[in-house]
């Protein structure tokens, strides 16, 4: 396989095309250009203990080593700093989830990422009412900088260019409006994201309680007053619109960690592509040669991804199974 063409050139698409020319595979590409595309609304958090009952993420020390070198190899030639590292505090919002740390911490779940526990109280100014934790790990990655570099890298062509030797479909949720992969388990959630000024708020780490505080330093690299705060997960408006409703949730989850007045200077929203299983979809149409697809990336795309679209491109040039945590396969009798 000598070359390929991409349809579709969010994060999934970029990533694709890496991994191809890493292998000597000449790419070519179609997309048009959406603003408010997942990809680039996204925050790019990854980070390796999620959700309220403070699950490890799935291969959590082997996703984040790869998404790291992989992301890092991708900059290397730029002057893009596209990976910044984090440490993470998490407020408990119920007394259940000192419990889950509790039981989780004293199995050796946690061992992996340094985890301490933050006991109920008031620390840096944050009110911790049944108690939190800390733990580093977590980092950011520049989704929209890694778009852009990749997009220097191939050619860009109106639509699939005939000549290629296949095709990957790479458009996210939009793959369940097109017929030959239609059958595929997408299910879009909506998610929003602000843009704020805290003046009086110095945080150099990101602060969460199940919503998260995401410092955004300046150009220059100095943090002064600028945040993300994010993000909302809606799985029935597929409308990509931010809401007032959703402005309003994020500020009030917000203001129960810090006490500082919050200034709304951007307001964002996008369609995720994700599934209920949270894992990426990739694999071969079962019935057309040469058709490829690439979905799924959902939440936990930063992360999952480089993993993914490396195991694709091994499975079309190698001929290597793909995990069945992703293969696309595993819905086709399901489908029919």
């Amino acid at each position: 396989m000598k070359h390929v063409h991409i349809v579709g050139f969010g994060i999934a698409g970029a990533l694709v095309a890496h991994e191809l020319q890493q292998r000597g595979v000449a790419v070519t590409a179609s997309d048009v250009p959406n603003p408010d595309s997942s990809s680039l609304v996204a925050a790019g958090m990854i980070t390796p203990i999620t959700g309220k009952r403070l699950k490890p993420t799935w291969r959590g020390p082997e996703l984040m080593s790869i998404a790291h070198s992989v992301y890092q190899s991708i900059a290397a030639d730029s002057e893009k700093q596209v990976w910044r590292n984090w440490s993470l505090r998490r407020v408990f919002r119920e007394p259940q989830m000192h419990e889950w740390f509790t039981q989780r911490y004293q199995r050796g779940e946690f061992d992996h990422w340094n985890v301490d526990e933050l006991r109920p109280g008031i620390h840096n100014g944050v009110h911790y009412p049944y108690g939190g934790c800390m733990h580093e790990g977590v980092a950011t990655v520049n989704l929209s900088d890694v778009i852009t570099i990749m997009r220097s890298r191939v050619e860009l062509q109106q639509r699939v260019d005939p000549a290629a030797d296949a095709v990957i479909w790479c458009t996210g949720y939009q793959a369940l409006y097109d017929e030959q992969w239609s059958w595929l388990p997408i299910e879009p959630s909506k998610g929003e994201i602000l843009d704020v000024r805290i003046p009086g708020l110095l945080l150099d780490h990101v602060l969460t309680n199940g919503t998260w505080i995401l410092p955004t330093p300046d150009a220059d690299g100095v943090q002064r007053d600028g945040y993300r705060i994010g993000a909302t997960h809606d799985w029935d408006d597929h409308d990509p619109t931010p809401t007032a409703a959703a402005r309003t949730y994020l500020l009030e989850q917000a203001q129960l960690m810090v006490a500082n007045e919050i200034i709304v200077t951007g307001h964002r929203a996008a369609i995720r592509p994700s599934t209920q299983f949270k894992r990426p979809l990739a694999g071969s149409h079962p019935e057309r040669t040469g058709q490829y697809v690439f979905t799924g990336l959902g939440t936990k795309g930063a992360l999952q991804a480089p993993w993914a679209a490396r195991k694709l491109v091994e499975h079309m040039l190698d001929d290597k199974p793909l995990d069945q945590e992703i293969d696309i396969m595993r819905w086709w009798g399901v489908a029919r």
